[in-house]
């Protein structure tokens, strides 16, 4: 299974090293917040702006509902043990363990952007990098390995990553005095994919030796990072040295298109309702497929798991090194075609201003994003404050697959430049380890931007006229 893991971490690799496809969501009812129109096409700006290469816009971001306090107990002599420790209750620790347990690493970095007002409408332009890797893994592993148990299915099991260039083309104008409208067009271009998924995977032990039944099915493409294979098995990469990687990279043969559609309604005065859909399109790949027949495998079984005072790397390595050595991908096809569908983001907000101040507003923002067993919701609420003209605020508290999160922004926008900051979740920062490793939680996605601002003020709150 060492040869899929490779592959795990080379796809996890690509979105880690193109630095987040999520958006910030802490800055939908942001006022003054550049990229609102990422999270919803119908948004204009309160400014044209252009975002200076890379650090106009940058976000990266974890989720997952494991997390450290999960899979690590404290011992009596203050040292740290496994789940798979006899001193830690199965109860307890299975109490904590879902039937799917995701983990999505994501990745947005603006290369070029550039939003203007004309007349009535409000136009962008943004090409950038996105990345998005996911890892599926079954609650039933954990329960299999803490009660030793002599059955195991793992048949939800998968990764998939991918790693894409976008040109975009964005536009929304109001077609009454309430209601406002937008789109966005999405060119695409596939850098790199991959992704293995288990259509059927189980174990069963009988006296010490252990039988699997495994299929699956993935697929594979990455520019100068070839697969090196024995008898058609997977068993590591071929990396191709730097010029000729970025000539491969630049020969994209891999297209797509999307489309981005958005809504926002002033019912009553103090009352904005707005909806969004993202990335509804596809990319074409071109690349190897990969896969196995339905297999039936024997070997010996694990020897360590259970049994107190095993180092820990141990265990988890003699647990990962016995699965892994079942899902070792063949490759069926060099030349293989590919449609794949992007994961769509449905975004509903509802917005209420203070009647007795309007710079001060409540809101609340539902989040689904369709990814097949890989799929997400979210429901925020947040608080938001507009001092001035020229700082806003936004403070939030959310619930979502993934467990609960706190987020915050800020965004200073004067004349002339548009900076902000903003994180979805900064409770991992709340309870650490000594050396800095969040405890409770990892989940969190930052998003930084430093933009130059230009033109008229088109916002909420323009200078009132003395008469």
């Amino acid at each position: 299974m060492k040869r899929l893991f490779c592959i795990a971490l080379i796809a996890l690799s690509f979105a880690a090293t193109t630095s987040a496809q999520h958006n910030l969501r802490t800055g939908y009812f942001l006022d003054g917040y550049t990229y609102k129109h990422k999270l919803n096409p119908a948004f204009g700006g309160d400014r044209g702006y252009f975002a200076i290469p890379v650090i106009g816009y940058t976000t990266a971001g974890v989720e997952t509902n494991l997390s450290l306090s999960t899979l690590l107990y404290p011992t009596n002599d203050g040292k740290l043990t496994t789940f798979l420790s006899p001193t830690v209750s199965a109860e307890d620790f299975l109490s904590k363990i879902h039937d799917n347990n995701p983990l999505n690493v994501n990745a947005d970095i603006s290369v070029i952007s550039l939003g203007f007002n004309a007349g009535k409408s409000y136009n962008t332009i943004d090409l950038s990098v996105k990345a998005d890797a996911r890892v599926n893994i079954p609650g039933a592993l954990f329960s299999w390995a803490k009660q030793y148990g002599n059955h195991l299915d793992m048949s939800s099991f998968g990764l998939n990553a991918n790693a894409r260039l976008e040109l975009s083309y964005g536009y929304s104008r109001p077609i009454f005095n309430w209601m406002r409208v937008g789109a966005k067009i999405k060119l695409l271009a596939g850098l790199a994919r991959a992704s293995y998924n288990m259509d059927q995977l189980t174990l069963d032990m009988n006296e010490s030796r252990w039988t699997a039944v495994s299929e699956g099915s993935g697929f594979y493409s990455a520019p100068g990072i070839g697969l090196k294979t024995e008898n058609n098995v997977v068993n590591g990469f071929e990396f191709t040295d730097a010029s000729t990687m970025l000539s491969e990279a630049l020969r994209v043969k891999n297209f797509g298109a999307a489309i981005d559609l958005g809504i926002s309604m002033d019912f009553v005065k103090y009352l904005t309702v707005s909806a969004s859909i993202t990335d509804l399109g596809f990319i074409n790949w071109t690349g190897s497929r990969l896969g196995r027949d339905m297999e039936t495998i024997g070997y010996e079984g694990i020897d360590h798991i259970g049994t107190d005072g095993t180092d820990i790397g141990q265990q988890f390595g003699d647990l990962g090194n016995e699965l892994l050595e079942l899902i070792s991908p063949r490759v069926l096809s060099d030349e293989d075609k590919l449609m794949d569908m992007l994961s769509m983001t449905a975004h509903v907000g509802v917005e209420f201003r203070m009647p007795f101040w309007q710079r001060l507003s409540v809101g609340a923002l539902g989040t689904y994003r369709f990814d097949g067993p890989y799929s997400w919701w979210e429901a925020r609420g947040s608080v938001n404050l507009a001092l001035f003209r020229c700082l806003s605020l936004s403070g939030n508290y959310s619930y979502s697959t993934f467990g609960e999160s706190y987020g915050a922004a800020l965004n200073f926008h004067p004349n002339g430049i548009n900076l902000f900051v903003g994180v979805d979740s900064f409770k991992p920062l709340l309870n650490v380890t000594p050396q800095y490793v969040p405890i409770d939680s990892f989940n969190t996605n930052l998003a930084i931007g430093l933009n130059i601002a230009f033109g008229k003020y088109h916002g909420r709150f323009p200078k009132k006229v003395r008469k």
